[in-house]
């Protein structure tokens, strides 16, 4: 499948590189990745994401201010990364070879190319692959883009999903180059005024049910708004509450710049919130998983999810 999928990117004339919608560091890192390795090849390329401001965090990526939120007019081939199904690629179908490149359980296999390999603890390691498997040089800039997308999808290194494997592909990208104390710098030492004024929020307005075992976090766009904070300034924060003793799930609403809701829900090992995402068509992980729910009502959306999640923790 690997040599398939790169005997299509060499017969290919225009590729299309697309990051899912909301992106994180995993699926910025894979295509900024592979965006290196194929324009050193000598390919035409573009980078395309539906998000109008990416997250400032990553402002450090190679190449990332040439990801655009307009698609071209012609192209021959899409390379999905990082993007469990086609709709939060954000792109029309057309006349083109899709590659889909992932690590998620819940993927849906919509591409004409499928690698999706859910051993992997980011789609950077399968990128990573795709390109050992075909013996292609790895620059250091390429190797900063995947190091990233593994360290960001893997919590740096402290998530269930992390394996040797893990620390073998990092350690081969530090061996190219990387410096992962700048990389940790980079990407946990300069976080915006306004996500800590959110994050100063969140703890001080969660709530707790099932004794303790459940945290919730309603996140508006009023909050939003006083803080200062953008919706790229939630990833992750819903984290904190899963820290909590005694917390076992946390979950975070965030209500839509144009109407419904994104949550995300974490929870510890044993607990597979996977299948709740699922009920409501969404993905992702065992204990990282999330869903978009359409609707008004925040409190009739909350009491759904947190009786699946009381049944889950019978």
């Amino acid at each position: 499948m690997h040599q398939k999928a790169w005997k299509y990117i060499i017969n290919s004339k225009h590729i299309l590189l697309v990051s899912h919608v909301s992106p994180d560091g995993d699926t910025l890192g894979s295509v900024l990745a592979l965006y290196d390795v194929l324009k050193k090849l000598g390919k035409k390329v573009s980078l395309y994401n539906f998000t109008k401001e990416l997250p400032r965090i990553y402002d450090f990526l190679p190449n990332i201010n040439r990801i655009k939120d307009t698609i071209p007019n012609h192209f021959d081939l899409v390379i999905s990364c990082d993007c469990g199904s086609f709709d939060r690629l954000k792109i029309p179908r057309g006349d083109y070879t899709l590659i889909n490149i992932d690590h998620h359980i819940s993927n849906e296999y919509f591409g004409d190319v499928n690698l999706v390999d859910t051993s992997s603890a980011s789609a950077g390691m399968v990128v990573y692959k795709l390109l050992i498997k075909n013996c292609v040089k790895i620059s250091k800039n390429c190797a900063i883009c995947l190091y990233v997308s593994i360290v960001e999808d893997t919590g740096f290194f402290s998530y269930s999903n992390v394996d040797k494997q893990t620390f073998k592909d990092a350690s081969s990208l530090v061996e190219l180059g990387v410096n992962p104390a700048k990389i940790a710098s980079l990407l946990k030492s300069r976080q915006s005024l306004a996500k800590v004024r959110l994050l100063g929020f969140v703890l001080n307005n969660f709530e707790l049910y099932n004794e303790a075992k459940i945290a919730f976090i309603y996140i508006n766009k009023e909050v939003l708004l006083e803080t200062g904070a953008k919706r790229y300034d939630t990833k992750n924060i819903v984290n904190y509450l899963r820290d909590i003793v005694n917390v076992r799930v946390a979950v975070m609403i965030l209500e839509e710049e144009h109407g419904g809701f994104k949550v995300s829900i974490r929870s510890e090992d044993e607990i597979d919130i996977s299948s709740i995402a699922k009920d409501f068509d969404g993905g992702g992980h065992k204990n990282s998983a999330g869903f978009e729910v359409i609707g008004s009502d925040f409190k009739e959306i909350s009491k759904k999810i947190l009786k699946k999640l009381e049944d889950k923790l019978v």
